[in-house]
């Protein structure tokens, strides 16, 4: 049936909601509701604002501005350790290119997806084409891309904090550009991540962010501090390693608390040796979604984390290269025998640690910027940088104490190599133990005297004496007066006061802990007969020769029944003996002991190790009591070179090869012969 001529549907105006209209129905009536529309998704695309200038970054800051300008065929990427300022680099060219009429979008991998749909949005596309492509990221990223490179405005795409570079391609390489980043003829791409491997990102270029330096750093804390006068700024940038975050986090707190802290030294005294203080002060001034990631435990946690997820070892190689080297002191390989670290270091695991595992382990730490690859004295080693060691170990408590108490062992078994790499270990290890009681008494002590052992070795004998009376502290009143490691602290503290030359005041305390370790251990015990040896000394440094001799004999004698031939203090004993015997003119017997313990140490710890070379040195004194000074000229040069790299220029021992050097005598100049008419 028709419609009458006279029948309408239409309607004018606004519409909200389902509009029917009929005049006329003649069938079924099909009601079709309004579309609705595609779900905005709640992600921000703008850059941080900076509230302070950018220091130490005005060459990178070129470069990327040039690359920008010029066209970048490839993205750029800023790498570096979480902290060390590659966002702040990153919202300084964002606030350039926004000066310049750049449209900026700023992601971060999290929110990738919902990110970079809504980018495509904003640059023309439509919301429910977007939505389509929720559930289908790889075709999302072609359409996305598209659209980049179809801008008529030039744009700057920061991804921020792309620390699991998976995120921006599951399937691919991020550097195959494949993924969410790419180049495009459109604008430019800037990547900041913690992961500094080239080869991940080839062929995008890679910058890699460091710390800050002298004044860039004290300006960095200055201005976070509200831009006053700060004295003693130096010591408290330099305090913290000249690391961005650590700056802004301390100046804020002086900005903030300043009747606490009206200056930077204040704040130094405060936190003392323990920078978990810094975060404790800090974090009700930290607001906002990245709190984890702007406080110095949270970046360090998060790295941790990230490189734990990739290598069931990395965190354990960690630790112990945060307690082996403190103060940015390079490990050397050698001190981390993959042996030791399995026994002693690292729980059980279903992956054992062999050579490949370790170099695994330790690329994983590499790339995260945890750890540097270093050259020293021809040998490889490991180095942290010292805010990260030292916030590393600040978070080492009691489930930590298996770990802890194998490095000490580790490095138990390798004293005398290096005595500054040593003092600086047993001083960390020390220090751990100080806070953390699960770890006992015994070996606060052991290790307290362990670091006053280095202190001796390396002239330090005021504070060796401290260490050790620490030590002896602490061990009478836990472990008792009778104690094996009282009794060894009493003896370092006479050591300390014997080589300061306090020497009556040194032989009383000797004595008195010789008939103590008589009593307790016996009367051949090693620790014993060290206190004789050191009876024995004093007689020599109030040059009674003889009774320095006959009691260097009898300790010898007793040293050989009991310890062997190839202990270390059986050779120090020979070595005490010879010296002896060579200023009661008996030279043949000086230089048999002598050479024997050049020849025992050479074989067991190596030519060139610091008790070889006080051997080789008595070998020097001795030819020139024979008047071999060509002989003495060549052992106390090599003995001069080694004190000098293992020692330091100004160690004691040093000096005093430097000056038997200087004053053997010259050989004569020979006469040529000639006639001079």
């Amino acid at each position: 049936m028709a419609s009458p001529p006279e029948a309408h549907n239409h309607t004018s105006g606004p519409v909200y909601g389902h509009l029917i209209q009929a005049r006329d129905i003649h069938g079924d009536v099909t009601v079709n509701a309004a579309r609705s529309a595609a779900p905005v998704h709640d992600v921000g695309l703008d850059p941080p604002r900076l509230a302070t200038a950018v220091r130490g970054r005005d060459v990178l800051l070129a470069v990327l501005r040039d690359a920008m300008e010029r066209g970048a065929p490839v993205p750029h990427v800023l790498t570096g350790p979480g902290g060390f300022g590659k966002t702040t680099v990153a919202a300084s060219l964002a606030e350039h290119a926004r000066s310049e009429g750049w449209t900026v979008f700023w992601v971060r991998p999290d929110t990738i997806l919902p990110s970079m749909l809504e980018v495509a949005v904003e640059l023309g596309g439509t919301r429910e084409e977007a939505e389509g492509f929720r559930t289908a990221p790889r075709s999302a990223a072609r359409w996305v891309w598209r659209h980049l490179d179809a801008s008529p405005r030039p744009w700057l795409l920061v991804i921020d904090n792309a620390d699991q570079p998976e995120l921006l391609d599951p399937v691919n390489r991020p550097g195959e550009q494949r993924g969410w980043m790419r180049s495009s003829p459109g604008g430019f791409v800037l990547v900041t991540s913690r992961v500094d491997d080239p080869a991940l990102w080839a062929p995008a270029q890679v910058h890699r962010v460091d710390s800050l330096e002298g004044p860039d750093a004290v300006n960095a804390l200055i201005d976070h501090a509200g831009g006053r006068e700060l004295p003693g700024a130096e010591e408290m940038a330099a305090r913290l390693g000249g690391v961005p975050l650590a700056l802004f986090l301390a100046g804020r707190i002086l900005a903030t608390h300043g009747v606490l802290f009206p200056a930077p030294n204040s704040l130094l005294a405060h936190l003392d040796k323990d920078l978990a203080r810094l975060d404790e002060l800090s974090a009700p001034l930290v607001t906002g979604e990245d709190g984890e990631r702007r406080l110095l435990s949270g970046v360090w946690e998060l790295s941790l984390r990230m490189v734990g997820e990739r290598d069931p070892h990395a965190e354990a190689v960690l630790l112990t290269l945060a307690l082996l080297g403190p103060r940015s002191r390079t490990v050397p390989l050698r001190r981390l025998p993959l042996s030791g670290l399995l026994d002693h270091v690292l729980a059980p695991s279903e992956h054992p640690l062999d050579e490949a595992a370790f170099a695994r382990a330790v690329n994983a730490l590499a790339v995260h910027g945890l750890v540097e690859v270093d050259q020293l004295h021809e040998e490889v080693g490991l180095r942290l940088h010292p805010l990260v060691s030292e916030t590393v170990r600040a978070r080492l408590g009691a489930d930590d104490a298996r770990l802890v108490i194998g490095v000490a062992e580790l490095l138990a078994g390798q004293v005398d190599e290096d005595p500054w790499f040593e003092l600086g270990a047993f001083a960390a290890l020390n220090a751990v133990a100080s806070r953390v009681p699960a770890l006992g008494p015994a070996f606060l002590v052991e290790t307290g005297l362990a670091e006053a052992t280095a202190h001796i070795q390396l002239g330090q004998f005021a504070e060796a004496e401290g260490s050790a009376g620490a030590a002896r502290r602490t061990a009478e009143e836990a472990l008792g007066p009778d104690h094996p490691l009282t009794l060894q602290a009493r003896h370092l503290i006479a050591e300390g006061l014997l080589f300061q030359e306090h020497v009556s005041e040194a032989e009383r305390e000797y004595l008195a802990l010789l008939e103590d370790r008589r009593r307790a251990l016996g009367a051949e015990h090693p620790r014993t007969l060290d206190t004789l040896h050191q009876i024995a000394l004093v007689a020599g440094m109030r040059d009674d020769w003889a009774s320095a001799r006959a009691q260097h004999e009898e300790i010898l004698r007793a040293r050989l029944r009991v310890q062997g031939p190839e202990a270390v203090e059986t050779l120090a004993s020979m070595d005490a003996l010879g010296y002896a015997a060579m200023h009661e003119s008996d030279l043949s017997a000086a230089e048999e002991l002598f050479r024997e313990v050049e020849r025992t140490r050479k074989r067991l710890l190596g030519r060139e190790h610091r008790l070889t070379m006080n051997a080789t040195y008595k070998l020097g004194l001795l030819a020139l009591r024979r008047g071999r000074p060509s002989d003495a000229r060549i052992r106390f040069r090599a003995v001069l070179e080694t004190r000098s790299r293992v020692l330091g220029e100004d160690h004691p021992q040093t000096q005093l090869a430097r000056e038997r050097l200087a004053g053997v005598p010259r050989p004569e100049p020979r006469n040529s012969g000639g006639s001079s008419g």
